[in-house]
């Protein structure tokens, strides 16, 4: 997967999971739930390692890129992929708003639940380019030394 693919799967964001396969973006491999509970509202695919779709199990809507560009823990598989400009696999919170401004919601540093002394850097989320993705947002996860872990393309829902 390069930065075509994934801005080409950013544009989409909002469409079903059977536009996404006519579309020949998406292949018909299997969905996952999010969760191994009965409530799990969410169903993921992994296309290649370190890249997350997911989608609405009510109604298959297409709600989400997940990019771990930071291995968390053992089991996270980091994207080794281009991304789409100006965003690169090495970023921080300052270079972040340094190219997009203050973001219009953040979140500091927290402690992680059940994680003992484990703390997260927090996050921010930006809106994208209404006239390129409307009602699209970027999310990035910081870790403990500040650096993104996570970068999350997602509907804005009714922010």
């Amino acid at each position: 997967m390069d930065a075509i693919a994934i801005n080409k799967l950013i544009s989409r964001l909002g469409r079903t999971y059977a536009e996404l396969i006519s579309e020949g973006l998406i292949s018909r491999d299997s969905l996952m739930p999010l969760l191994d509970t009965t409530e799990n509202e969410e169903w993921v695919q992994f296309p290649v390692e370190g890249v997350e779709l997911w989608f609405a199990k009510k109604n298959m809507i297409f709600e989400k890129v997940l990019l771990t560009l930071i291995q968390r823990d053992e089991n996270d598989h980091v994207y080794k992929g281009g991304l789409p400009s100006p965003f690169v696999s090495q970023m921080n919170q300052f270079s972040v708003r340094s190219e997009l401004g203050m973001p219009y919601k953040s979140i500091g540093p927290s402690k992680l639940p059940g994680s003992g002394s484990k703390k997260s850097g927090g996050w921010d989320a930006y809106r994208l380019h209404q006239e390129t993705h409307p009602g699209v947002r970027v999310g990035f996860s910081y870790n403990a030394e500040m650096m993104v872990e996570t970068l999350t393309f997602a509907l804005c829902g009714g922010e």
